[in-house]
């Protein structure tokens, strides 16, 4: 008799959703999976908010908060952002490249993902955060790529907007994003 890794009725990678064995392959398949980066469109729409291009998003902080002026955060995908790559139905951000800030003091950094507002998104608890510093004094960046975990969303109604925040009013980041996507 061999034994399973559970007891599942269902034997192999593509078992039951749930099962340990099914975890791994979505691990695997997340591991070895295609990645996209993106950069902020030219002319931002409702739902069109990225391009393949390396102009960054710009975000920019409160006096030690969120920034919440007009237009502090900044629109990072779009519901006719996703799909990128064809066939695909599901998404997550991946990671986040810094390419600038304004301040060499610590940004913390919320990644909103929702199907709403992002106003909705924050209060139902639907985002990440990140901390990152910068010495825009230097010629590189330091530590400019960014592991950023969120949820799976679904290409064409999940949006994910960015916020940050720092000790200085109106400190900036510039960045871009990577994606992942999946077949479901």
């Amino acid at each position: 008799m061999s034994h399973k890794i559970d007891d599942l009725a269902v034997s192999g990678l593509t078992g039951t959703t749930n099962s340990l064995a099914y975890r791994v392959h979505e691990i695997e398949r997340h591991i070895h999976g295609r990645e996209r980066w993106r950069g902020k469109k030219a002319v931002q729409t409702a739902t069109d908010w990225a391009d393949d291009t390396l102009t960054p998003f710009r975000v920019i902080s409160g006096n030690n908060a969120y920034g919440s002026d007009a237009n502090d955060e900044a629109l990072v995908l779009g519901t006719d952002d996703t799909p990128i790559i064809v066939g695909m139905v599901r998404y997550d951000l991946h990671r986040l490249m810094m390419v600038g800030a304004s301040s060499s003091t610590a940004y913390k950094v919320r990644i909103v993902y929702g199907s709403g507002t992002m106003a909705d998104a924050i209060t139902a608890g639907q985002f990440s955060e990140l901390c990152i510093m910068s010495d825009p004094s230097a010629a590189q960046v330091p530590h400019d790529v960014f592991d950023v975990m969120m949820p799976r969303g679904t290409c064409g109604m999940t949006k994910v907007w960015i916020q940050a925040w720092n000790a200085t009013d109106n400190a900036t980041i510039d960045f871009l994003v990577g994606l992942h996507e999946y077949e479901g």
